[in-house]
Parts: structure tokens; C-alpha cells; sequence
């Protein structure tokens, strides 16, 4: 599977887990308006935040977590394989303009990963240059 389809598939989970955002009193209001509550103390002990203006109905709460554990578990499956790693880098390096901005080490923070820990794996720092080689070789065509 190439990198695209797995984030788009990461993505399309994501999408379906059961969480409003809002971002002022209005639309806070009407987010749990939504959900059939009032900001009423009682109400508002239901509701939880998961970050970035994003809320969730703390019976929910689970969810998140168990996504977020899988991502972990699938991502560091994904990344074990050197294609999967290689492309990914490939495309974050894309992603993060590293043809002007010659920082490619942004494409490995993309992926989650320190810079220091990931060039500290002798494996990930090989596929890190033959990725970083490749995408200038196809820059410069």
C-alpha cells in the first residue's frame, strides 16, 4: 500500500469517530445544542475535550484512545517495511517543500519521528538518504 492510500485510510477512520469543534461561546453552545445538552454544569461534566477545539461526549472518549493506540500499532508496522518508509519520506518531503527549502529533516517530523531518533536508527538513516537522493534526482529530472 502506498503512503497516500494509508494516510487516506487512517483519515477515513478518523473521520468517522464521533466528535463537534468549536471554537466561541456560540458555537460551543450550539455544539451541544447538537447533542441534546445545555452548557449546564450537569451537561457539561458529559462532554470532554480531545484538543484543537474538538470535543467529544465523555462516553465516547474510548474511542480516541483506541484509534490513536491502533494508529500507533499500524504506523510503526507500516514504517517497518523500507518501500513503505522510503515513500513516505518521499511524499513529506513533497509535502514540506524540501526541494526549496533543502530541510529535509522536516520530512521525518512529519512522520512523528524526532530527527535525532530516527538518524540514530542505522536502517531509517539509510532509507532516509536513498529517499532524500531519489527526490532530488527527480527534481533535477
Amino acid at each position: 500500500m502506498k503512503y497516500v492510500d494509508y494516510k487516506a485510510k487512517q483519515q477515513k477512520e478518523f473521520d468517522k469517530l464521533p466528535m463537534k469543534a468549536a471554537f466561541g461561546d456560540k458555537q460551543f453552545e450550539e455544539m451541544m445544542a447538537e447533542w441534546g445538552l445545555t452548557t449546564s454544569k450537569e451537561d457539561l461534566e458529559k462532554v470532554c475535550s480531545i484538543g484543537a477545539g474538538a470535543y467529544c461526549l465523555k462516553e465516547d472518549k474510548h474511542l480516541f484512545i483506541e484509534f490513536a493506540e491502533r494508529s500507533v500499532k499500524d504506523d510503526e508496522e507500516f514504517y517497518s517495511n523500507d518501500e513503505n518508509l522510503k515513500d513516505a519520506l518521499i511524499y513529506e518531503f513533497g509535502n514540506h517543500e524540501c526541494g526549496y527549502t533543502w530541510e529535509f529533516e522536516n520530512g521525518i517530523t512529519a512522520l512523528g519521528f524526532t530527527v535525532k531518533e530516527f538518524l540514530s536508527d542505522k536502517r531509517k538513516a539509510k532509507v532516509f538518504a536513498e529517499a532524500r537522493k531519489e527526490y532530488i534526482d527527480k527534481l533535477e529530472g
